[in-house]
């Protein structure tokens, strides 16, 4: 039986994320197997690959899951898979202790605390697999996902779980994770030319259809918004959601990936496309795509540099694009853009055409990638 939240989760409720994170990987992968050269088919696999990533780290933290680690190394001989094996079971042992040292400071916290607002959330606790890995310095093994940083290390002092108030957003009531904000000196400088710096409230994966209504409702109203990529709602819950008080801007994390950057024009905060990227950057994010258009420029003013560029093609518009719209950006057929977070280039100026052309869409992710190992 799970405990409350934020406490240890129980095998069969786990067991049960697990074999769902299973059937979606199997699906996105047979729609990316039989035509690999559309990009959305592409992003769906990298989403439910995460997605199932962590949900194996949190099955190896239950007792059903830590017990089948032992059966199996008590049957493996390859000396590789024994340390991979080792590995996922002294990973698992640590997420479990942070759930339940958790689970007694909360406790601790507030003892009258019986759980009725949270009652909702009955998930495994979502991005705990994510935070234990890296406290402990561990990646998830043969799962193969890097691990993301602690969802709070960019909210200041006091920004505790049991602290973030409640918001309203589609006229339902969200209790957010996490909230985080920029430093203070970057944000007064911001400020200063003009933007919006906002504290963004970082969605629990329970709420992640919220987010994609706000993206799915800006991609019919404006225009422009058709340059940008609405995931569906299990993808959404398999990444890390930021929006603001009001719910009506956004930004969200897919492993080191930028995506889904969004501002309503009646948001509380406008102006705040910067200040929203720099806090995912400082959450983890690390590179990102976009087409050629008016967004490269924004990007590089947060320290975004173009590495590779990928031609137009028709073929792979797309839905709703409108050639007239994007005249002036190569006759409505602008690049794509691949880039890369460089600290030192935070405020930079974005130079049309710069970045190699590369011949898939899949080269631009590996020239990023390579450019962020260096």
């Amino acid at each position: 039986m799970c405990q409350k939240h934020p406490g240890p989760r129980c095998t069969p409720h786990v067991r049960a994320r697990l074999d769902s994170a299973r059937r979606r990987l199997d699906s996105a992968q047979a729609l990316f197997d039989e035509n690999p050269a559309i990009t959305r088919n592409r992003q769906r696999l990298d989403a439910a690959r995460t997605n199932f990533d962590d949900r194996s780290a949190e099955f190896d933290a239950t007792p059903g899951g830590q017990s089948e680690l032992r059966n199996q190394l008590d049957t493996e001989d390859d000396p590789s898979k024994r340390e991979n094996l080792r590995h996922r079971l002294d990973v698992g042992k640590a997420l479990r202790e942070h759930q339940i040292q958790a689970a007694a400071d909360s406790a601790h916290h507030d003892p009258k605390d019986t759980g009725h607002d949270r009652q909702r959330d009955t998930d495994p606790d979502a991005g705990a697999a994510r935070s234990v890995l890296a406290t402990v310095g561990m990646d998830p093994g043969a799962a193969g996902s890097r691990a993301t940083g602690d969802r709070t290390r960019v909210g200041r002092p006091g920004d505790r779980p049991g602290e973030v108030p409640r918001l309203l957003i589609d006229d339902r009531h969200i209790t957010p994770v996490a909230v985080h904000r920029l430093p203070d000196a970057r944000a007064q400088q911001l400020r200063n030319l003009g933007k919006s710096t906002p504290t963004l409230h970082e969605l629990h994966p329970h709420d992640a259809q919220i987010y994609r209504h706000q993206m799915q409702a800006l991609r019919e109203r404006n225009p422009h918004a058709s340059s940008v990529h609405v995931y569906d709602d299990d993808e959404y819950a398999g990444m890390r959601l930021f929006v603001t008080d009001d719910g009506r801007s956004g930004i969200a994390l897919k492993d080191d990936e930028i995506v889904s950057l969004y501002a309503h024009h009646d948001s509380n905060h406008p102006g705040a496309a910067n200040s929203m990227l720099e806090t995912a950057v400082a959450a983890g994010g690390r590179r990102l795509d976009c087409f050629d258009t008016v967004l490269p420029a924004i990007y590089a003013k947060s320290g975004f540099v173009p590495v590779a560029r990928l031609k137009w093609n028709d073929d792979y518009a797309p839905d709703g694009w409108n050639y007239t719209l994007y005249q002036r950006y190569n006759g409505g057929r602008p690049d794509v853009v691949f880039m890369a977070h460089n600290p030192a280039s935070v405020d930079s100026t974005y130079q049309r055409g710069s970045g190699r052309y590369v011949d898939s869409y899949d080269d631009g992710t590996d020239a990023v990638r390579a450019h962020l190992r260096r």
